[in-house]
C-alpha cells in the first residue's frame, strides 16, 4: 500500500513539473528575437533641403506587437537629439553640425532596431550690408542687412559697450553710443555667420566703409 501511494505521489509531482514547465513556456516572452526596424532606414539631412528634422516609425520584423513604452536614443548628442515621440514614432531635430549620427529604437522585450542619419552642410553664403557703412559725426545709427542663409537670424555687437542692435529678421537697426570700431555679427539657423564692421567716428574724424567678413560655420 505504501508503495502505491508513493508512486501516485510521485506521478502527481511530475504531472505539476510538466505543467508548469508548458505552461510557463508558452507565457514566457523571448527577449529580442523578433528584431525590430525604423522607417527610413537612412535619411540625408542639409539646410537646403529645407528641414533639419526626421520622423522615424518602429515596427517589428513580425506580426508580433512592440513591447510598449519604446526607447529612443542617439549616438551623438552633439549631432541631434530626438525631441518629440509618440506609441512607436520619434522626431529626430538635427543641430546642423555635419556627421553621421545614429538613432536607436529598444522595445521592452529587448527587440532594437537602428537608423543612420546622415548630415551635411549645403554650399550658401551668408553676407552682411550696413547703410550707411560709418557712423560720422551726427548720425548715431545704420540698417544692417543679411542676404542668404536661412532664418531665424541671430544678432549681436562684439562691443555692447559701443552700440546695440535692436529688431529682428534679415534687417536689423544698429545704434552706436560713441567713437570706436565695432562689429555685427549675424548667425543664421544652421551655424553659419558672418561679420560687418562699423567704423564710429567722432566730428573731428574722417568717415570710411567697413567690410563683411563671412565665417562657415562659427
Amino acid at each position: 500500500m505504501r508503495k502505491i501511494v508513493h508512486f501516485c505521489s510521485l506521478a502527481v509531482i511530475a504531472a505539476s513539473l510538466i505543467f508548469a514547465g508548458v505552461f510557463l513556456s508558452g507565457c514566457e516572452s523571448a527577449d529580442g528575437v523578433d528584431g525590430l526596424t525604423l522607417d527610413p532606414s537612412s535619411v540625408s539631412l542639409t539646410p537646403g533641403g529645407g528641414s533639419n528634422s526626421v520622423v522615424f516609425t518602429a515596427a517589428l520584423n513580425t506580426t508580433n506587437e512592440l513591447a510598449y513604452p519604446l526607447e529612443w536614443s542617439v549616438s551623438d548628442g552633439s549631432l541631434g537629439s530626438i525631441s518629440a515621440s509618440t506609441a512607436n514614432s520619434a522626431v529626430y531635430r538635427s543641430t546642423g553640425k555635419n556627421g553621421s549620427n545614429v538613432v536607436k529604437a529598444k522595445d521592452q522585450y529587448g527587440n532594437e532596431g537602428v537608423a543612420t542619419v546622415n548630415q551635411g552642410s549645403d554650399s550658401y553664403e551668408l553676407s552682411l550690408s550696413a547703410s550707411p557703412g560709418s557712423l560720422s559725426s551726427g548720425t548715431n545709427s545704420c540698417t544692417v542687412t543679411v542676404t542668404g542663409g536661412y532664418a531665424p537670424y541671430r544678432w549681436s555687437v562684439s562691443d555692447s559697450s559701443l552700440g546695440e542692435i535692436s529688431g529682428s529678421g534679415s534687417s536689423v537697426m544698429y545704434t552706436s553710443f560713441g567713437p570706436g570700431s565695432n562689429a555685427i555679427i549675424c548667425r543664421d539657423e544652421y551655424g553659419m555667420s558672418v561679420s560687418i564692421s562699423i567704423t564710429q567716428y567722432s566730428s573731428s574724424s574722417e568717415s570710411s566703409s567697413g567690410g563683411a567678413t563671412p565665417t562657415p560655420g562659427g
